[in-house]
C-alpha cells in the first residue's frame, strides 16, 4: 500500500472507528464520568477542525486512484486486513491514559476489566468495518476509472501482469555410480 493511502484515507478512516467505539464504550458504562469526558473535550476542541481537511484528503487519493485506473497502471494494492487491530491497541492506549491522567496512577490490570474487555472486541469490529470500507471505496474507484477509460477492470490488470520467460535449465547430470553405467556392485558383506 503506498504511504499517502496510508496516512490521507486508511489511517483516518482507523481513527474514526477507534473514536466511535470508544465513545459507545464510554455511553454504554457511564456518560458522566469524568474519565470519559475527557475524550470528548478532547475531540471537540482538536479533532473536528481537521475533519474538511481530511475528507479533501480522501477525496484526493480517490481522485488519484481513478486517474491511476484509467490510465492503465496497474492495480493498486489495497490496505491489509491486519491494521484493524490498531483501534484496539489505541483503545488501550487511551484506557490508560485516561487512568493515568484522571486519577494520576496506572492500574496494569486494566486490560483485564470486563468493559475494556468489551471494547477491545467492539474496537476490532469498527476497525473490521473500516478496512472494508477504505478497500471497497478504493475498488470503486478503481471499477471507476476502468468504466471511463471502457474497458473491465479485469483486462486492465491482466495487461499489467509480470511476464515471465520459461527458464529452461539442463537436465541434471547424474554420477556414474547412480547410473546403470558402473556395473554390478561387489557382494554385500552379511
Amino acid at each position: 500500500m503506498r504511504a499517502r493511502t496510508f496516512w490521507f484515507l486508511t489511517l483516518p478512516a482507523l481513527f474514526v472507528a477507534e473514536t466511535a467505539g470508544h465513545t459507545l464504550v464510554a455511553q454504554v458504562s457511564d456518560p458522566q464520568d469524568a474519565r470519559h469526558r475527557l475524550l470528548s473535550n478532547v475531540l471537540e476542541d482538536y479533532a473536528l477542525p481537521f475533519v474538511p481537511a481530511v475528507v479533501l484528503l480522501a477525496a484526493a487519493i480517490l481522485g488519484r486512484r481513478v486517474l491511476a485506473s484509467f490510465r492503465a497502471e496497474g492495480p493498486q494494492p489495497l490496505p491489509l486486513w491486519r491494521l484493524a487491530a490498531l483501534p484496539a491497541l489505541g483503545f488501550l492506549f487511551q484506557e490508560y491514559a485516561e487512568q493515568l491522567v484522571h486519577d494520576g496512577r496506572i492500574g496494569w490490570l486494566t486490560a483485564l476489566e470486563p468493559l475494556v474487555l468489551i471494547g477491545v472486541a467492539l474496537q476490532l469490529v469498527w476497525g473490521l468495518l473500516a478496512i472494508w470500507l477504505v478497500r471497497m471505496l478504493l475498488r470503486a474507484a478503481e471499477q471507476l476509472g476502468c468504466t471511463l477509460a471502457r474497458r473491465s477492470p479485469r483486462s486492465a490488470r491482466r495487461t499489467h501482469q509480470l511476464r515471465v520467460r520459461p527458464f529452461h535449465a539442463p537436465e541434471p547430470r547424474l554420477p556414474v555410480l547412480a547410473s546403470q553405467q558402473a556395473g554390478r556392485a561387489p557382494p554385500a558383506v552379511a
